[in-house]
């Protein structure tokens, strides 16, 4: 070849070693993705993992919205009435702490299984109220008892199943769900119970059982697909960080609480979200007897709940998007606390 390089040995050789370097990419590749899988069933979970929360906040606010009718059909006082959401409110801090220690200890199936079948037991008892009207406080409190349980779970949910861009539409859902469930409960009870249904006689005791009886049903079909569904892990984890989360050492949670109680920005964020959860959950309770001061009928209470948590929604949406485009994290602060 008078010294010239053989252009055809050359390919040859160019040709083997990227057929080589292919042949390994390939074999990575198939390992990353089935080490990084998402299950289809995941979504099904999030779904209904969704709808039993919005059955909790419906069970929650259900009768706040006709609390009036209540004191004149079972001859009960404005606090008796009153006493139908204070569970929830009382019951939650005092539950917290062992749905979280379960959930860090043994997953998620265990604290969603007590949440759901406090929901439905407690729903039910309600149905005999025409026996006597406490038992439908008797089931309120039941049902109080278990949505600790639930409401602390949706992050993990997320962090357990979901990829890290799948995340944060999986927590936005379980954090929707309550409200979606409180504008429900306010609105479903004018399908029954009208402005002028608050005797003492059996067509208007009839009327709020078989609003029971429906709220019932709306909440079994909501809460319980999520027994049969709910899984702790899958098999292989769906993301890196979350591979990474599953090895890590359980520290439990004891030491992160003795840890915020010292962090001075964590107390002033508690404090000031403690105040305005107060007022919500005041106003939220209250509404039939304060309206009831200025002549407002139970119709009108279903309007000022709803509107009442639609401007939540609405507002979250805003400061959510202004917050991501600016993070003016303190600014924003200010501004909710002066609002």
């Amino acid at each position: 070849n008078g010294g010239k390089p053989d252009n055809k040995k050359t390919l040859e050789t160019i040709n083997k070693e990227l057929s080589s370097s292919t042949e390994y990419m390939n074999s990575k590749h198939p390992k990353e993705k089935d080490e990084y899988t998402l299950y289809w069933i995941r979504w099904p979970m999030c779904i209904f993992f969704t709808s039993s929360i919005v059955a909790s906040g419906l069970g929650m606010v259900g009768f706040t919205a006709i609390s009036n009718n209540l004191t004149g059909i079972y001859g009960v006082s404005s606090m008796t009435t009153t006493m139908l959401v204070l569970p929830f409110i009382f019951l939650f801090i005092p539950c917290i702490f062992p749905a979280i220690f379960l959930i860090e200890k043994y997953g998620i199936v265990i604290p969603v299984y007590i949440a759901s079948i406090s929901l439905l037991v407690g729903a039910w008892i309600r149905i005999l109220v025409n026996e006597n009207f406490y038992f439908v406080i008797a089931g309120q409190v039941i049902m109080a008892m278990g949505q600790p349980f639930m409401l602390s779970a949706p992050a993990k949910l997320a962090a357990l199943w979901f990829g890290d861009n799948e995340r944060a539409i999986a927590t936005t859902l379980g954090s929707l769900a309550s409200p979606i469930g409180g504008i429900l409960g306010f609105l479903l009870p004018l399908i029954f119970i009208g402005d002028n249904d608050n005797l003492p006689n059996d067509d208007c005791k009839h009327k709020f059982w078989m609003y029971t009886l429906v709220q019932n049903i709306v909440i079994t079909v909501l809460g319980l697909p999520i027994i049969l569904l709910i899984r702790n892990t899958p098999p292989t984890p769906p993301s890196a960080s979350a591979e990474k989360a599953s090895k890590a050492k359980k520290t439990g949670f004891i030491k992160p609480i003795a840890k915020l109680v010292k962090n001075r920005d964590y107390l002033f964020l508690m404090l000031s979200f403690s105040f305005i959860y107060s007022i919500y959950t005041t106003l939220g309770s209250c509404v039939g007897a304060i309206s009831k001061e200025f002549g407002y009928a139970s119709s009108a209470n279903s309007l000022f709940g709803s509107v009442y948590i639609i401007g939540g929604l609405v507002g979250s949406f805003a400061h959510a998007i202004l917050l991501d485009k600016y993070s003016k994290y303190k600014l924003q602060y200010i501004i909710i606390g002066v609002l």
